[in-house]
């Protein structure tokens, strides 16, 4: 199965217009997806640099955040 068939497959099963929170989101692939196929906003998380800089280049809302120091900021 291609990655888009995947992207397309797991976009199917967000409810349009909602908002998302993608820990771990890489290069912001799926989040954009999202938002341009569903309508929904959110934002990405992700800890390496050269993903954030992919995410910005998207247009997608990134954090830059280590997961393992928890979710604190969201509280």
């Amino acid at each position: 199965m291609s990655d888009a068939t995947i992207q397309h497959a797991i976009a199917e099963l967000v409810p349009r217009g909602s908002r998302v929170l993608d820990l771990g989101c890489g290069d912001g692939a799926m989040l954009d997806y999202l938002q341009r196929e569903r309508g929904c906003s959110g934002y990405g998380i992700e800890i390496a640099d050269a993903n954030v800089l992919a995410c910005i280049a998207r247009g997608v809302n990134v954090i830059q955040l280590n997961l393992d120091e928890g979710l604190a900021i969201f509280e």
